[in-house]
């Protein structure tokens, strides 16, 4: 929000509705959204120090890299719960906008949000995660690839199921549309975006996905938080 903005339409908190400073969040909610510190650089998992943890040096996944605004806590999951089920667009634009001091956009070449299933599109009436991805396009210049790749496969939710039931439930959920995947022929540096990470078997599955057609790509994920099993 630039300036001009701000003046035009003050900040108000999008959780309480109370005035804000600088971004549509009352500040003493700002303070308690925790972003990832000392994490695992492919999943971002909470470790003591920044290393590489034990489940991705075993079973790495397809993207080579996670950066993750938060984590998924307290005000971030009241925000992200009230962007997906309350129909609270707006919020993708305050996620974006306190992301963006941490997001290294580095090389990256297209951005391509998860894609919903079609009953659950209907449902809902919009995806999350092209919401944010549209966001983040208007800030970095960076292209939205939203057509590339299909969900083919009506998943059940990952919320209370287990690192192995995650990766069953995803298996084959994706599908490239061949009549307009020449549009990444030329691409190498690609960033899969969602709006919740828990163990990354979607964004591995979908990765996976557009590397059996694309095997040069160069794929990492962004998503505005990263959960544990116990919290999604």
């Amino acid at each position: 929000m630039n300036r001009f903005e701000k003046w035009l339409f003050p900040p108000v908190c999008a959780l309480t509705e109370q005035k804000g400073t600088s971004v549509d969040l009352a500040p003493e909610l700002l303070k308690k959204m925790i972003r990832p510190d000392r994490c695992c650089p492919v999943c971002a998992e909470k470790m003591s120090k920044t290393q590489i943890c034990g489940r991705c040096l075993v079973t790495p996944p397809a993207f080579y890299r996670t950066q993750a605004a938060f984590y998924y806590e307290s005000v971030v999951q009241d925000l992200i719960q009230s962007l997906k089920f309350d129909q609270q667009i707006h919020i993708s634009r305050l996620l974006v906008d306190l992301w963006m001091d941490r997001l290294d956009v580095g090389l990256t070449e297209v951005i391509i949000p998860v894609p919903l299933h079609s009953s659950r599109l209907l449902e809902r009436g919009f995806n999350q995660s092209l919401e944010l991805a549209k966001q983040l396009s208007k800030r970095t210049g960076i292209p939205v690839l939203s057509n590339e790749v299909s969900r083919v496969k009506a998943t059940s939710s990952q919320a209370l199921l287990d690192a192995k039931a995650r990766q069953k439930n995803v298996k084959d959920a994706f599908s490239v549309i061949e009549s307009v995947a020449s549009n990444l022929a030329d691409i190498k540096e690609v960033a899969l975006l969602d709006d919740v990470m828990t163990t990354g078997a979607t964004l591995d599955q979908l990765a996976q996905t557009l590397q059996r057609s694309h095997p040069h790509l160069n794929i990492q994920a962004w998503v505005a938080a990263k959960a544990t099993d116990k919290v999604v």
